[in-house]
């Protein structure tokens, strides 16, 4: 009779245990989703915003999806968010500042969430639209500040809803993405590289420290740059620069007339396609300063007046400049001629530089870079030799000053042998009103052997 009794009793502790162990293995893990209704869009908030803070008095919801993370360290106290773009809308993009780290871990990429923006402040910041608290200088101008770790999980509510990043990204080119609407979106770059001057540094290096970050350049097939920025606090920070090409996502951010790409984590860029090297390539780096433009096998020659071209070393960056200023002549026209350049061996050979502005008063004829390219000048007769203009993006009047764009890929592949390329300058130093400077960097010719 006791070891039934004993028998019954290890069956029921038995029984119970099991149905506890049964219970613990299967937790459900439940997602609460907010309870909101959206009732204003990003659009709107965007064209009530300013340049100066202001705050946000309606009772508004807007929604967006996470794309930064900091997770690997480059973003900090703020996360990027963005609209999905539909057929009739493209994608927009905002900022928002806490005061909270590994902000990852509750808003991960593609989480789509609520913004209730009563009493928040927001503000258009390099053309950016930013949303957060409010933050008084010390000289007592208003900004936009960090949400404090009580209230930032008020203003953003983080939904059930997590969609792929790849129905978020937008694949453009470097021109493309060079325009305040692609702020704090995720965009994607094809066929890039890193400029020669990242080759074999770390994506962070001391000696090009930029408040707390490094800046290196990528570089497309036809010459377009843009700043690549990583903090030194980015877990790959210490990691050497890839040598190839290949393509770069990221969120684009802006300080001051400077478009930037911040991305994630190293696996935001996969390079490992060849490099695209030019077989001619000249950045000016070895230009003194202020002195008439002279570079072995370089021509610089007026055709009228007697201005020279110059070489200027600006914030470390050697290029060619013509400057009408100090001349009082009616008429100034002066060439910058290339090397003798072979073609010879190259196929679907391509031209690209860089060319920027300062202190242009107007748009005009009179006052302009032009570019040519001759097949028999001897090097020093400018007018003997026959020169064909080539079609190149050249910076005006509304491009910002001293912000170098890229002329885009000129073909050159109906020339053959040598030539020559020449960039013509025509301005007037005694009308003042066609005042002003063209620059000149990083001309390089690509083709295929």
């Amino acid at each position: 009779m006791k070891n039934i009794i004993l028998n019954s009793f290890f069956a029921s502790v038995l029984l119970f245990v099991f149905s506890c162990n049964t219970e613990v293995e299967t937790p459900k893990l439940v997602c609460t989703q907010p309870d909101f209704t959206v009732n204003k869009t990003v659009e709107k908030v965007y064209e009530l915003s300013n340049s100066t803070a202001k705050q946000y008095l309606y009772d508004d919801i807007i929604e967006a999806y996470v794309v930064s993370s900091d997770e690997g360290g480059n973003f900090f106290k703020t996360i990027s968010l963005q609209t999905k773009a539909t057929v009739n809308s493209p994608a927009v993009g905002f900022s928002v500042s806490v005061d909270v780290s590994n902000t990852y871990i509750d808003y991960r990429l593609g989480n789509k969430v609520y913004v209730k923006l009563k009493n928040q402040f927001t503000d258009l910041y390099y053309g950016g639209l930013r949303i957060g608290s409010l933050y008084v200088s010390n000289s007592g101008d208003p900004a936009i500040g960090r949400i404090s770790q009580n209230d930032f999980k008020n203003v953003l509510n983080a939904s059930c809803t997590i969609i792929d990043e790849n129905q978020l990204v937008e694949s453009l080119s470097i021109e493309e993405a060079l325009v305040d609407s692609k702020l704090n979106t995720l965009i994607e770059f094809n066929d890039v590289e890193f400029t020669e001057a990242a080759l074999d540094r770390h994506y962070f290096e001391e000696s090009n420290n930029v408040g707390g970050s490094t800046n290196w350049n990528l570089r497309d097939k036809t010459g377009n740059q843009i700043i690549f920025r990583t903090s030194s606090y980015a877990k790959f920070a210490d990691h050497f620069v890839p040598n190839g090409s290949g393509k770069v996502r990221g969120i684009l951010t802006k300080y001051g007339s400077d478009y930037q790409l911040m991305v994630r984590s190293e696996n935001d860029v996969v390079m490992n396609g060849k490099r695209n090297t030019p077989f001619f390539s000249e950045d000016f780096q070895t230009v003194k300063n202020n002195v008439n433009f002279a570079l072995p096998g370089w021509s610089n020659i007026v055709e009228k007046a007697t201005k020279l071209w110059k070489s200027i070393v600006y914030a470390g960056n050697g290029y060619a400049e013509f400057n009408t200023t100090s001349t009082t002549a009616a008429e100034n026209i002066a060439w910058l001629v290339s090397p003798k350049i072979n073609l010879t061996g190259y196929k679907n050979a391509v031209l690209s530089f860089r060319s920027a502005q300062h202190d242009l008063k107007v748009d005009s004829p009179l006052n302009t870079l032009e570019v040519y390219v001759s097949t028999n000048f001897d090097g020093s007769n400018i007018t003997k030799a026959k020169w064909t203009k080539l079609d190149a993006k050249i910076p005006a009047l509304s491009t910002p000053v001293r912000q170098f764009i890229s002329s885009g890929g000129i073909d050159l592949s109906s020339y053959s042998g040598n030539i020559h390329i020449g960039f013509r300058y025509v301005g007037s130093g005694k009308d003042k009103t066609l005042n002003g400077a063209f620059m000149v960097d990083d001309v390089k010719i690509f083709g295929e052997k």
